[in-house]
């Protein structure tokens, strides 16, 4: 097993080698005519490839995070206004149910005046649920013709 493994990575390193054995030679003309050779070896142009892909991929990745991050600064402040004029939305109502319950107060109050003034009994609050036993007294005693 361990023979098959050592064998294995050294076909390995032996492609590798190959590949990236040799040199390439690069020819560039200047605008005076002249001829310049350059050589570079494989190994340097793989090493100089792989940086500039890391590069490339790390660059993209903090320019799509800053992408994001923006967005998100964004919404944030639209929804900071958002509660903002929701909160003062709120405090209008919540004013103006105080001012209904003022009013609210002030015409029960009215009401009982009238009731003294005209001369019918101040009647208590009506109740939601009246009692059973309520019930079966408005039943024995006739009513009233007003």
């Amino acid at each position: 097993m361990r023979t098959e493994a050592r064998r294995w990575r050294s076909t390995r390193m032996t492609r590798w080698r190959r590949t990236a054995g040799g040199a390439v030679t690069v020819v560039a003309f200047t605008e005076s005519g002249r001829l310049h050779r350059v050589r570079v070896s494989r190994r340097l142009l793989a090493v100089a490839g792989l940086l500039t892909a890391v590069l490339l991929v790390g660059s993209t990745t903090s320019a799509v995070r800053l992408f994001r991050e923006q967005v998100d600064l964004a919404r944030m402040t639209y929804l900071e206004q958002e509660n903002k004029s929701l909160a003062s939305l709120l405090e209008g109502q919540a004013e103006q149910l105080s001012r209904l319950k003022l009013e609210v107060a002030r015409l029960k109050e009215f009401e009982q005046n009238l009731r003294v003034v005209s001369g019918m009994d101040a009647q208590p609050e009506p109740a939601v649920a009246a009692p059973a036993n309520v019930e079966k007294a408005e039943k024995k005693e006739p009513r009233r013709k007003r």
